[in-house]
């Protein structure tokens, strides 16, 4: 599996097109002026932060979360920390065991500890994924663990966190949740992820006849874009990738039959 999703993340990622176009200049005689144009058009596209801007409006999904609803539970998806980093650093001993190392996922994290907080939800759902990485230099990391331990620094309640089950993806998640919402008998459930994330997750979470409202974070921003949206980035190289990485996901597991459009 390990070596299936390495092949793939090297297969989606745009600059391996960009790799075999340079290598295919070299050795070809034909039409190269035209060729020549045609990937660097292509590079231009995916190197400026409008082309995942113009993609994230697309494929994101409109909230249906009510703020006058009180929901018996809300689920944040994981992945919400730079799990790498402690993988790496966990034994650093300056580092407060309540500290988080935050990347732009921690939003929906934010937002799940929000809801509870104002009781708009009357306990928070997370997922026990386990960062396992392929070298044997850095460690495993429980990423719930890390969470917990921050969740209570902040004023939550440990019996408001449920760890529902242990999980490695997205539709791991999902069969968990529905797993926990039956034998509890939950019917009112806030889905929240981020925003490129949610139209998969709402899929997966429907296919298994979960119906919940949802709430996206890590939203497009708003107003004009500016004469920076077109310049190269490696910022703009970057949100092209996570955009591919989720049209190529979604494509996937809808071949797989295990999310419901």
């Amino acid at each position: 599996m390990v070596l299936f999703k390495m092949v793939a993340l090297t297969l989606i990622n745009p600059l391996t097109l960009v790799f075999a176009g340079m290598v295919f200049l070299v050795v070809t005689k034909k039409n190269r002026r035209i060729f020549t144009i045609c990937l660097t058009l292509y590079f231009y596209l995916l190197s400026i932060s409008f082309t995942p801007h113009w993609i994230s409006n697309l494929w994101g999904v409109a909230d249906t979360y009510n703020p006058e609803e009180k929901y018996e539970a809300a689920v944040v998806l994981a992945g919400v920390l730079d799990v790498e980093w402690y993988s790496v650093n966990d034994s650093l001993f300056y580092v407060p065991k309540n500290y988080i190392h935050t990347t732009n996922s921690t939003e929906r994290l934010l937002a799940g500890v929000h809801f509870v907080k104002t009781g708009h939800a009357d306990e928070l759902l997370l997922g026990q994924w386990t960062y396992c990485p392929i070298n044997k230099v850095e460690k495993s990391i429980d990423e719930a663990e890390k969470v917990k331990l921050f969740l209570v620094s902040q004023g939550i309640n440990e019996n408001k966190l449920v760890l529902y089950a242990k999980v490695n993806r997205t539709l791991d998640e999902a069969r968990g949740v529905k797993a926990y919402v039956q034998r509890n008998r939950i019917t009112k459930l806030l889905l929240v992820t981020s925003w490129l994330h949610m139209r998969r997750s709402i899929a997966m979470f429907k296919n298994l006849g979960l119906t919940p409202d949802i709430f996206s974070t890590n939203k497009p921003p708003a107003g004009k874009l500016s004469w920076t949206s077109f310049v190269p980035s490696l910022q703009g190289i970057a949100g092209t990738f996570d955009c591919i990485y989720e049209l190529a996901a979604y494509g996937f597991y809808y071949a797989k039959g295990d999310l419901q459009p």
